[in-house]
């Protein structure tokens, strides 16, 4: 849920519990019934006051649209197997993504993204490379890495690994006094 949503939420919520405090005090309070029925003795002859109660609807229907909303992306991929199933979540396999991935020499701040597929996962790979290095090379070098120690160690089929070098890095070198 956004800021806005929330925002709205909570102005929503407020609302509605005044109004509910308010008609909870109509038995009970002469001043509270008398401004109620004058409220809606006025409210049941002009068409124009339709519009708050069409606002309060459609946030309404907005909050039970969002609340019933299911995410798009599933958070963890599902492995059978002969004593019961085992779920690897999207956030472990990019971290082994990763940590493969910072192996190969020349690649600088390496972050990975995992996407579930119908049978396996594709890995979106961002870095950076040295100005120095050989990026095909290196490229097919840590697909490599990636496939096969993912593959290894979850039993996940990775179907794609698709690389982005974003910038050279500034290969920092140390300093000598």
């Amino acid at each position: 849920m956004n800021l806005a949503d929330r925002i709205l939420l909570t102005l929503y919520s407020l609302i509605i519990g005044l109004f509910a405090l308010l008609l909870i005090f109509v038995p009970f309070s002469d001043a509270a019934y008398n401004w109620t029925s004058y409220l809606f003795n006025n409210y049941s002859l002009d068409w124009q006051n339709v519009f708050i109660p069409v606002f309060f609807l459609a946030i309404s229907i907005r909050f039970l649209i969002s609340g019933i909303k299911l995410k798009g992306r599933s958070q963890s991929v599902v492995r059978h197997t002969a004593f019961g199933e085992v779920n690897i979540s999207l956030q472990a396999i990019e971290g082994m993504a990763q940590k493969s991935a910072r192996i190969v020499p020349g690649l600088r701040d390496i972050k990975a993204a995992a996407q579930q597929v119908d049978d396996g996962v594709i890995i979106h790979l961002n870095a950076l490379a040295l100005s120095d290095i050989n990026i095909p090379e290196s490229s097919v070098k840590v697909q490599q890495n990636i496939k096969e120690y993912i593959e290894e160690c979850t039993g996940i089929s990775v179907k794609e690994i698709k690389v982005k070098i974003n910038d050279l890095a500034n290969q920092s070198k140390g300093r000598v006094e």
